[in-house]
């Protein structure tokens, strides 16, 4: 009995492992936050990005310019050649609308709205309200919620432009 006690006495006093055993509790928690972190910079470099498509591709209608978009694939591409990238998936993962009205103030009633694949540029002169949601797939879980949803997660990146067209014609 008595050498039991004494083998179970250095076990007990025994440190070895002791850190790995530490780290492997701590582990996933680190990895966790840094793919989140990385994930929410990505995320941060895609909206700007949306961003900056949106405001081009919108640029070209404003300005009244000939390679401007004349339909809702055509406004698409322009946003998804500056986005880069698969453009067959981004088109996918693309919802636009281009809307054209005479004052701002009906322009304001539906710029919260989401965009529905319309497409107005109107005319020199016209206000145009342009809307662009594009989803993007998240690889950390817990930055969106699921909402009882199966599958992988995503975000909508919003993006929105109101302008009045310059006179062009």
């Amino acid at each position: 009995m008595p050498s039991r006690l004494r083998t179970f006495a250095m076990f007990r006093r025994d440190l070895s492992g002791a850190t790995a055993v530490e780290f492997a509790f701590v582990a996933p928690v680190l990895i966790f936050a840094l793919f989140s972190l990385i994930e929410i910079g990505m995320l941060g470099m895609m909206t700007s990005g949306v961003d900056s498509a949106v405001f081009e591709a919108s640029r070209r209608i404003r300005t009244g310019r000939d390679d401007a978009a004349n339909s809702t694939a055509a406004f698409k591409d322009q946003i998804c050649a500056r986005l880069g990238g698969d453009i067959g998936r981004c088109r996918d993962r693309l919802t636009t609308s281009v809307q054209r009205f005479s004052r701002f103030a009906d322009a304001n009633a539906v710029a919260a709205q989401q965009p529905d694949d319309s497409f107005n540029k109107g005319a020199a002169g016209d206000i145009i309200i342009v809307k662009a949601n594009y989803r993007w797939p998240l690889m950390t879980p817990f930055l969106a919620t699921s909402n009882g949803r199966t599958g992988p997660l995503e975000v909508t990146i919003a993006s929105r432009a109101a302008f009045k067209n310059e006179p062009f014609e």
